[in-house]
């Protein structure tokens, strides 16, 4: 038996309170349901109570605005069904800027799902407002089957309770190129500086100077903004240690790369000319399948897992002759060790949840499934692999077959073993296979991949928290006149528009500050769903 936490709500002041689809993505800033502001939910402590770990998992309703997640998690899904006796409820919200509206409205009305995916404002802005289960009394973070996040997992702790424990980790940024490019012009490759430690900022921005000087059309770096640059100096821009949050925004770290950048930019070095942009090229975003076709671009800041695959096709495809790398962002020689940001995945349990024990086996089976050794090698040989890939139907049209294996349209559908053996034509008609565009990836780039998602390998892995409040603190990141993404395309400087957005930051966090003083205090503070 093992003590489990049932959270109990009670809905106060909710009249005809009305549950709202979900449309828009919760990160941007959409018009949603107008309602009475004096309708709020609030929430009771959490009641422990007895609960048989070893009985079946149960039906566990899980809320996302990601649709096709049936399909993407379905070999999960029945892994859940046969080792858990389990099953799987979706709720779909078509799409999610009124995403924690809905979630809380669930929560207020005693409707709440199980089980939730972590968005970047489940912490802290739904974690201040109480919107999850502490997971510290289910899951033993110590464990040899989390114990290897655990120093991640602190960087999510709030009023000293874990909500989140992230079973995956995911490097959404590296520095992406086309080797070839840099051969054909005599440049170094910044690989072999990563492997002898001497990959930093000076040698990225040497890089840089040479590309950029050998031909007016080059551009140096396009890709995701300063936050990244940031991160390898050992410092958040927004951080959360105990019961408090900080602003880095004038520590000396954050205006010391905020400001290389900038330089950097003023000498051309980040992002299209304005000359450039008249001939059609960019700054910042660039898709990966039109990066590096026209040979300009040096390095595209982007993720490799989407990075690497879409532009080696489209160069693939193009006939253009390429070796796509990637590496991570460079060292701050100033720093004590070399840090690298990181991303997460997870789930967290909703404050209500029914079914609290299925949400936790869920939740530790995508861990056991993470980490299991067999796994890890599968994926990594069907990574490497040069076997060719083919479409799962017939591409006759009027195959005709009438196997038990087949579509609504009577096309051959491959069975596994027809899979696994090599078949390659249809066994009904006898059409050739269908090969399909794989993306082969090098021992080398597959490695390096995993080592950046490893909390064992040279990295030290550092989350930002500065996206993870409301609309209001994210548009100072990356709307109009950001504060890191502008010094970098655009004639602005970091020093003005600090002296001009660090007040009105401060005075949304502490908004925030103050709903964790409350929560620590005992005064639970709550999602505010409004009555429409």
């Amino acid at each position: 038996m093992k003590r489990f936490r049932k959270t109990s709500i009670t809905a106060l002041m909710v009249t005809a309170l009305t549950i709202t689809a979900c449309s828009g993505n919760p990160n941007q800033d959409e018009e949603t349901s107008k309602t009475d502001s004096s309708s709020v939910i609030s929430f009771t402590e959490a009641d422990v109570v007895e609960i048989d770990e070893n009985t079946p998992a149960g039906k566990i309703t899980y809320l996302s605005y990601e649709s096709g997640f049936e399909d993407s998690a379905s070999e999960m899904i029945t892994l859940f069904e046969t080792r858990y006796d389990g099953s799987f409820e979706h709720i779909l919200c078509q799409s999610g800027n009124t995403y924690f509206e809905r979630l809380g409205t669930l929560i207020s009305t005693g409707l709440s799902p199980d089980l939730v995916r972590y968005e970047w404002r489940s912490f802290p802005h739904g974690t201040s407002y109480n919107m999850y289960t502490p997971l510290d009394t289910y899951i033993d973070i110590d464990s040899d089957l989390w114990k290897s996040v655990k120093e991640l997992a602190e960087q999510f702790v709030y009023n000293g309770k874990h909500y989140y424990y992230p079973y995956k980790l995911k490097t959404s940024y590296s520095l992406n190129y086309n080797n070839r490019i840099l051969e054909e012009h005599g440049m170094t490759d910044p690989m072999t500086l990563l492997n002898e430690n001497m990959w930093t900022w000076k040698a990225f921005e040497d890089m840089l100077k040479q590309w950029c000087d050998m031909d007016p059309n080059h551009i140096g770096y396009n890709g995701v903004g300063g936050m990244i640059f940031v991160l390898t100096t050992g410092t958040k821009i927004v951080d959360i240690q105990g019961d408090q949050i900080i602003n880095n925004l004038r520590k000396e770290n954050v205006s010391r790369c905020m400001l290389w950048l900038e330089n950097m930019r003023r000498q051309g070095l980040l992002g299209a000319s304005d000359e450039q942009k008249v001939l059609g090229a960019s700054s910042g975003f660039v898709a990966p399948d039109q990066a590096f076709v026209d040979g300009n671009l040096l390095f595209l800041g982007m993720d490799p897992a989407w990075t690497y695959p879409s532009a080696k096709e489209a160069l693939d495809k193009k006939g253009i002759e390429n070796e796509i790398k990637f590496l991570p962002f460079p060292r701050d020689e100033l720093a004590d060790k070399y840090y690298s940001g990181i991303d997460t995945f997870g789930y967290l349990i909703p404050s209500g949840a029914p079914n609290v024990k299925g949400a936790v086996d869920w939740i530790n089976l995508n861990r056991i499934e993470e980490i299991d050794e067999k796994n890890i090698i599968k994926y990594r040989n069907e990574a490497i692999s040069t076997d060719k890939v083919y479409y799962p139907k017939c591409a006759n049209a009027d195959c005709g077959d009438t196997s038990d294996s087949h579509d609504e349209k009577g096309r051959h559908i491959f069975t596994e073993l027809e899979n696994t053996s090599g078949i390659n034509v249809c066994p009904s008609c006898g059409t050739a296979r269908k090969e399909k565009y794989k993306a082969v990836w090098s021992e080398e780039q597959y490695d390096l991949y995993q080592e950046m998602m490893s909390t064992d390998g040279r990295f030290t892995m550092l989350f930002d928290h500065c996206y993870g409040f409301g609309d209001d603190v994210s548009r100072l990141f990356d709307g109009e006149e950001s504060l890191l993404d502008s010094p970098l395309w655009e004639d602005m400087n970091f020093t003005s528009l600090v002296e001009s957005k660090n007040s009105v930051l401060e005075g949304y966090l502490n908004h925030y500050r103050e709903i964790m003083k409350k929560n620590a205090e005992g005064e639970l503070v709550t999602y505010p769903v409004e009555n429409s």
